[in-house]
């Protein structure tokens, strides 16, 4: 009616249709002003109001709908839709009103698809409300002639116009618009989605139109859904959570159109009938709205399967993650052991003994192998029979899987948070390439140190060979305590090998089941003497002093004063275990001791079976500890020839020069009974000697089996069949020796020393009698590096009592302290200060008629020291001494 409404202020024109036998109208719906559809409203006109044109304007414009829009879009046309007319080609098509022309009674209107704006006049019966069906199919058809699904949102209209009720308009209500408003983001973000990616796999396989290998739309959509699922974790999330939306939606709108719900209403009986395949049995009456309930149920159903596939597989891949140990780790104070080696289960039972006392606490082990097999190895040693079973006394041993060399592995086990790190040496490299490794893994430590404010915690190295020890002191000076396993365990073993039943005292010295070594400091002795501290301690065995500037000092001399600062060095059976007395001992009443005589060396014959890579370091040890003339019998089955240039490390070292050592070869198989009967020198003229006849035998793992893929066990068990033929020998060659000799002979032969690989063998030496002449290689190793990861100084304190140089640990006769013939009853502790006199420190005593196995309890801080005992011939007492 060309009837301008100022109020709006937006609203230029707009016409009035008069509608029959209809109880409210939607009419009145508006075009934008740009040419391009924006928005479509719908509002109701009352039909009292049809019969005055200017009352339905105002209170079409003034409507709430009506009003916003028209303060956001500059509105001005109204669309129809044009039916009944003799022209076929406009029947079904869109137009928008411009004017009516009461002289002819048409009016005129634009069609919306006409590029050229021409105007066409048509009469009032040819033009129709246009109802729901007509807005969403304009909707849908201007989408797509568009080519924009950015545009989408045009279904705004159908979803305003179904929300209206007959006499009421719900638009107002908040719920209308928050649903409208989610409903109309999901449609466009999925709609924007779905169009980039087909244009990209349009545009992907037109590219490739005309070349060898063409593809094909479908295999490259097949291409992105399989990348998307590959490269996300949410992909599946996000595919469930899409058709969810859009079977919501289209089920909502579906509802909308048979029933009488509200959009709202539609959606929240759609969600119902997805999240409970039972509620569609309540569904109206109707076979269109039943059958859209029972579509969306299946649809439902569908999804809830998909939701369940989902969750499964993302709590399987959670749970696979886990066992493969990729998880981070959230501990602090704990111990972190890099690789996993043989020795790993007998560190792991160290460890736990030392936090016994503590209830217990946390190993993790980061290890570039399947966190399935490290867990099946401990499950393992924990299965064992009592006795040989691993006890983690309340400690948590936490596996990841990964490369220790990566510093983002060594953040995920919380390195900096630790209480120590033991580095184990791989043993699948060749000693310098595993020593290489082990350079690279102490860099990559310091590297992290002082990252986020935190210091990297006491290192402990594992290193194969003695001369590659240095390197770690270049790259990372006083950073981690290097232990030369090799090195160690042969000096452990020439310890054994000359003085029997030293191994079972340095084995208890060297774990934690026993007495181990603690510093502490004590203020109430400060300013005393070491020889006035020997009887401070009732439960420890004062053997050294640390300095207050780091230096250690082990069997110091008597009047060594201790000074602020200072921690006194003690083998005691814990750190808190021990308490200083109150000295009312009297260390002055009984310090005579008979007049020491002079031990002069004696010469020595000593053998080792089999072969060490690191044969010339022993030699060179062992040459240090003997008195000039002494022999050395290197039995193994390496040529000549060949030992003599793996001697000199293929000519990197020098030739040995020894002063106190003969080394006579012999080139035999220590399992064959024939070549260990009759043991004849390839030089020094073709000289022999038989196995009673040397003073030491050392059985030696044999490191050219272990070479030629021989394990642990199989290098255990050579070394059990030579040591059951040795005493063999050795016995029947006693046997001869009697009976030609009469009773005269009472010189045994002397029992070898056998090294042994695993700890499950022990058992099985007790069933050859071997006593105590055995040494667990890998156990000792074990047991010095967790001390060592426990406090870093006892690798000094090994070191010294390990080596030529300095104190060493030797098994006394009670005679050289007491003149039995005087006095044959005391204290230990009267032992411990006529031992001071030689500036010896006593730290225990094996009764005569007790091996020192069984004896294991007195041997290391006996109890009860300051009772008096009575001393006998045989009885012993280790002490440590210089020479």
């Amino acid at each position: 009616a060309n009837t301008t409404n100022n109020s709006c202020g937006h609203i230029q024109t707009a016409s009035l249709l008069k509608i029959h036998d209809l109880s409210f109208a939607r009419c009145c719906t508006t075009y934008a002003a740009t040419n391009q559809l924006k928005m479509v409203i719908m509002t109701t006109v009352e039909p009292e109001n049809l019969e005055d044109p200017s009352r339905v304007l105002q209170d079409t414009s003034s409507s709430w709908p009506m009003r916003t829009v028209a303060s956001l879009l500059g509105v001005k046309r109204t669309i129809v839709k044009i039916e009944g007319t003799n022209r076929h080609d406009l029947n079904g098509k869109f137009a928008h009103v411009q004017a009516y022309d009461p002289v002819k009674g048409r009016y005129s209107a634009i069609l919306l698809d006409n590029t050229e704006d021409e105007i066409i006049y048509l009469p009032p019966t040819s033009i129709k409300q246009i109802n729901i069906l007509d807005a969403t199919w304009f909707a849908i058809s201007y989408a797509w002639q568009a080519q924009s699904l950015d545009k989408l949102y045009i279904i705004l209209i159908v979803l305003l116009a179904i929300s209206w009720r007959k006499q009421d308009i719900i638009i107002h209500r908040m719920s209308e618009i928050v649903t409208v408003t989610v409903l109309l983001l999901g449609v466009s973000f999925i709609g924007r989605f779905l169009l980039s990616e087909y244009n990209l796999v349009k545009e992907k396989a037109e590219s490739m139109v005309g070349t060898r290998n063409p593809i094909s739309t479908v295999e490259m959509i097949e291409y992105r859904v399989e990348h998307y699922f590959s490269t996300s974790q949410w992909a599946k999330v996000a595919l469930l959570l899409t058709f969810t939306f859009i079977l919501i939606s289209m089920g909502a709108v579906a509802l909308a159109f048979c029933g009488d719900d509200s959009i709202s209403g539609a959606v929240w009986l759609a969600w119902t009938f997805v999240a409970d395949p039972g509620t569609h049995a309540d569904a109206p009456e109707g076979f269109l709205v039943r059958f859209v309930s029972f579509s969306i149920t299946l649809g439902g159903m569908l999804i809830f399967a998909l939701m369940i596939g989902i969750i499964s597989d993302y709590i399987g891949n959670k749970i696979d993650e886990l066992k493969k140990g990729k998880s981070r780790v959230i501990e602090s104070d704990h111990t972190v052991m890099l690789g996993w080696t043989d020795k790993s289960i007998a560190i792991i039972q160290q460890i736990s003994l030392a936090n016994e006392s503590e209830g217990g606490g946390t190993i993790v082990v980061l290890a570039d192998a399947p966190k399935e097999d490290l867990e099946e190895h401990l499950a393992s040693a924990m299965s064992q029979e009592r006795g040989s079973a691993l006890e983690l006394m309340g400690t948590n041993v936490v596996f990841r899987s990964g490369n220790p060399l990566e510093e983002s592995e060594l953040q995920r086990v919380s390195v900096l948070t630790a209480r120590s790190v033991i580095v184990l040496s791989p043993e699948s490299l060749s000693p310098d390439e595993a020593d290489a490794n082990q350079v690279r893994q102490v860099m990559a430590l310091k590297a992290l140190d002082g990252v986020n404010g935190n210091e990297c915690p006491p290192v402990v190295v594992e290193v194969q060979d003695v001369d590659n020890s240095e390197l770690f002191t270049l790259v990372a000076p006083d950073f981690a305590e290097v232990i030369v396993a090799h090195d160690l365990i042969g000096r452990f073993m020439l310890e054994c090998a000359r003085y029997p039943g030293l191994a079972c005292v340095l084995e208890s010295m060297m774990g934690f089941e026993g007495s181990e070594f603690y510093f502490e400091e004590w203020p109430e002795l400060k300013g005393k003497s070491f020889l006035d501290i020997t009887c401070r301690f009732d439960d420890a065995v004062p053997i050294g002093i640390k300095s207050n500037s780091g230096e250690v000092f082990i069997n110091p001399k008597n009047d060594h004063i201790i000074q602020e600062g200072d921690k006194i060095l003690v083998l005691a059976e814990d750190n808190d275990t021990y308490e200083v007395n109150d000295g009312s001992y009297e260390t002055n009443k009984k310090i005579e001791s008979p007049p020491a005589a002079e031990d002069a060396k004696q010469v020595e014959k000593i053998m080792f079976l089999g072969w060490r890579r690191d044969m010339a370091d022993l030699i060179t040890q062992l040459d240090g500890y003997v008195a000039k003339g002494s022999e050395l019998w290197l039995f193994n089955t390496v040529p000549v020839e060949e030992r003599n240039e793996l001697l000199k490390d293929q000519g990197h070292k020098s030739e040995l020069k020894l002063d106190n050592l003969l080394v006579y070869n012999v080139v035999g198989n220590p399992l064959i009974r024939r070549d260990l009967s009759r043991i004849v020198s390839v030089d020094h003229d073709g000289e022999t000697v038989s196995l009673d006849e040397v003073d030491s035998i050392l059985i030696l793992a044999d490191s050219v089996s272990i070479e030629n893929g021989a394990t642990v066990m199989s290098c255990d068990s050579r070394s059990l069949s030579t040591l059951l033929i040795i005493q063999d020998i050795q016995k029947r060659l006693y046997d001869e020796k009697k009976e030609a000799l009469g009773s005269s002979t009472s010189i045994k032969p002397v029992s070898p020393i056998t090294e042994i690989l695993d700890s499950r063998t022990r058992s099985l030496l007790d069933v050859v009698s071997c006593g105590s002449a055995y040494v667990m290689s890998n156990q000792i190793i074990s047991s010095v590096i967790a001390q060592v990861s426990e406090d870093r100084d006892i690798n000094a304190v090994l070191r010294e009592l390990l080596t030529a140089e300095g104190s060493e640990t030797y098994i006394r006769s009670v005679s050289k302290f007491v003149d039995l013939k005087k006095e044959d009853k005391m204290s230990f502790w009267d032992i411990a200060l006529k031992a001071r006199q030689h500036r010896e420190v006593a730290i225990g005593y094996k009764p005569a008629g007790l091996g020192f196995r069984e004896a294991s309890l007195l041997i290391i801080n006996p109890p009860d020291k300051s009772l008096d005992r009575q001393w006998a011939p045989g009885d012993e007492i280790i002490t440590f001494a210089l020479d």
